[in-house]
């Protein structure tokens, strides 16, 4: 007699897959980000490793501080999106590539700017420069950049969500290649803009804004601080749509990095920017008296990032400067300067400062010092800063970034 099985087998089911697909391009000329350095590739110039890095990174940093330890933060990262050990819930794949001709810094700015503008945008692109010492020549970018982003993902709600946020933020404070937090690649979409670009300021705090962590291990853009200056739109004498924007940052923050804010005794009045005068912050000083027996030193410049290297001029104080932590040598500006795309077809320049943890330790050749703030500086006094990100914030409203918005 047979036998019969009372209930059928389970049916085997496939995951319910979703695709989205981003349409992309370039505000501002795009430079590295090939697997050569220094190079972009104009077949090929967007990378999809890249790109995950990138959106991995933003990811990171919209986690709203919701994970406790940077154990229980990797652990969700790798849920997402993989390792070495395991495949991640999202796929992406880079398409349709269109680059335009290729440009170099000396053609964005020729003649590096004038005795009275300065280097202007140039003063981001310093890596690609020609170096006559070591006999390295000028590196190329590329004008223009579009592409489609897709990606196929298997995501609860909540993941999903935090997805669509890393790709806001990506879109609005990152970019592509080399130097984004310069503005260097900067990008818009072409398509869905209600979607992925803001239409006001205020719709970057509705996006991104949460509750503040005091002291976190990892960068954030929860707490961060984002100035912004008016909008522009592209004049028929710009040679890219984020151009009016990026070369107000590049003059500003040419400004900043001489400290050109302290005030004039003689008028009472914050000095104006003289890119031929000489720079206004007291670290120099402090490493022309550095000690070799000194265990600990007082300087504004490393919370902005590191390394710093200082250029033999003179007997003026040469060296490198360098991050001590177990990450390595370096720490990532909490500083992002780039032109950011609106919804209403205008870009805004924006310096955003981020929540991110502060250097305690730097190294200076062979000589490791604990670092602390100055207790006096006559750009932070100026100012009335307790620190150099405040003193940015308010030297950014004083350049004319004058919507804040906080996040």
């Amino acid at each position: 007699m047979p036998r019969t099985i009372p209930t059928p087998p389970p049916e085997l089911k496939t995951p319910t897959l979703e695709t989205w697909t981003l349409k992309l391009k370039t505000i501002t000329p795009m430079f590295g980000g090939s697997a050569t350095p220094r190079a972009v590739d104009p077949e090929n110039p967007v990378r999809a490793a890249s790109v995950r890095g990138h959106l991995r990174f933003w990811w990171r940093a919209t986690a709203r501080g919701q994970y406790a330890s940077a154990e229980e933060l990797f652990k969700a990262e790798e849920e997402i999106w993989g390792s070495a050990e395991r495949y991640g819930k999202v796929a992406l794949r880079v398409l349709e590539q269109a680059a335009g001709q290729l440009v170099k810094p000396s053609e964005l700015v020729p003649d590096r700017g004038t005795a009275k503008t300065g280097p202007l945008e140039k003063f981001f692109l310093h890596p690609f420069n020609e170096n006559k010492t070591e006999r390295i020549p000028e590196a190329s970018g590329l004008q223009w950049v579009e592409f489609s982003l897709e990606l196929t993902l298997n995501l609860s709600d909540a993941e999903r969500e935090h997805l669509r946020r890393a790709l806001r933020a990506w879109i609005a404070f990152g970019g592509v290649g080399a130097r984004t937090r310069r503005g260097v690649g900067a990008l818009e979409v072409t398509a869905d803009l209600q979607q992925w670009l803001p239409n006001k300021p205020e719709q970057l705090k509705e996006w991104f804004s949460h509750k503040h962590v005091e002291n976190p291990a990892h960068t954030l853009l929860a707490g961060a601080v984002i100035c912004l200056g008016q909008p522009w739109k592209q004049g028929p004498s710009d040679p890219y749509k984020g151009h009016t924007a990026w070369r107000e940052l590049g003059r500003f923050w040419a400004r900043f990095r001489k400290g050109h804010f302290v005030e004039d005794p003689q008028t009472g009045k914050t000095m104006p920017y003289t890119p031929m005068a000489g720079g206004k912050w007291r670290d120099h000083k402090t490493l022309l008296a550095l000690s070799k027996d000194q265990e600990q030193v007082a300087l504004a410049k490393p919370y902005l990032g590191l390394p710093i290297v200082y250029q033999r001029l003179g007997n003026s104080f040469s060296g490198t400067l360098e991050a001590v932590h177990p990450q390595g040598k370096r720490m990532a500006s909490p500083v992002i300067l780039k032109p950011i795309a609106f919804a209403d077809g205008n870009v805004r320049p924006a310096v955003v400062i981020l929540k991110a943890p502060t250097p305690e330790d730097i190294k200076i050749g062979d000589q490791k010092l604990a670092l602390y703030l100055p207790d006096f500086d006559p750009v932070l006094d100026s100012l009335g800063a307790d620190d150099p990100l405040e003193a940015l914030r308010k030297a950014a409203q004083i350049q004319g970034f004058a919507v804040e918005v906080r996040l």
